[in-house]
């Protein structure tokens, strides 16, 4: 029980460092965006007939769907930057137990990285409570990689000759154009979640629209700018709201 309770916070503490990783637009786009809502990517909202309880589950499935979706970009991006990296000569330009353990790190990642893109939630497991751990297992695996590429980025720590050779190389295949596309997707996938909740918000019914009075409520005052979050801060607070770990299961 003490192991079940110890991940379960490790996974909503990385859910809440991806919620706030996700990037904001510059504040044109803000002011625009709390406007009048608006879709940036060509992804049709899933149609929902009426906002029933299976309608709401519905909801949370299309964003479970679209966060694993941006979870497998990230790990094949960052898979076949790690590949890269362990391939280039320059990787062994330095005989030290330093450097055969960035070596070593990166090649773990290849291996678990893999695994984490073929795995796939059984059929008869698909409920909130299988989706979040499964979708965090993902994102555990990634944070490997975000953890070794944040520490040799790093401006202000200074970096050991091993380390400047691993980062000279991320750099030299890819890491900073994967870190601007996904930035991008990090937008898109927030701008997709409003625009989900958009079309969710109005299939409710008079009846339905009681029944969720207060999502109502928060809906109409973000059209109305009176919360004082972008499009992208907004996908957010909607992501942490409609990715849960079911308590009850």
């Amino acid at each position: 029980m003490l192991k079940e309770a110890s991940f379960l916070a490790f996974a909503l503490l990385l859910l809440i460092q991806f919620a706030a990783s996700l990037p904001r637009p510059s504040s044109s786009e803000s002011q625009e965006d709390n406007t009048i809502p608006h879709g940036t990517t060509t992804t049709t909202p899933s149609a929902l007939v009426s906002a029933t309880p299976s309608a709401r589950k519905q909801l949370e499935a299309n964003v479970y769907k679209s966060f694993v979706n941006f979870l497998d970009f990230r790990l094949q991006r960052t898979n076949k930057i790690a590949q890269d990296v362990l391939a280039d000569p320059v990787m062994n330009s330095i005989d030290s137990p330093a450097m055969e353990e960035e070596r070593k790190v990166l090649r773990k990642y290849v291996k678990d990285s893999k695994e984490a893109l073929i795995a796939v939630l059984p059929a008869d497991k698909n409920d909130q409570h299988n989706r979040f751990f499964f979708a965090i297992g993902k994102d555990f695996v990634l944070e490997n990689f975000n953890s070794f590429n944040r520490r040799r980025a790093s401006k202000t720590e200074e970096l050991t000759p091993e380390q400047r050779v691993s980062w000279n190389a991320l750099k030299k295949h890819g890491v900073l154009e994967y870190n601007a596309e996904m930035e991008q997707r990090g937008k898109d996938f927030a701008y997709q979640i409003v625009d989900d909740f958009d079309y969710y918000v109005k299939a409710l019914t008079s009846a339905e629209k009681e029944k969720e009075k207060e999502m109502v409520e928060v809906w109409n005052m973000y059209k109305k700018n009176a919360l004082g979050l972008d499009k992208a801060e907004f996908g957010q607070r909607l992501f942490l709201e409609l990715f849960q770990y079911d308590s009850k299961a």
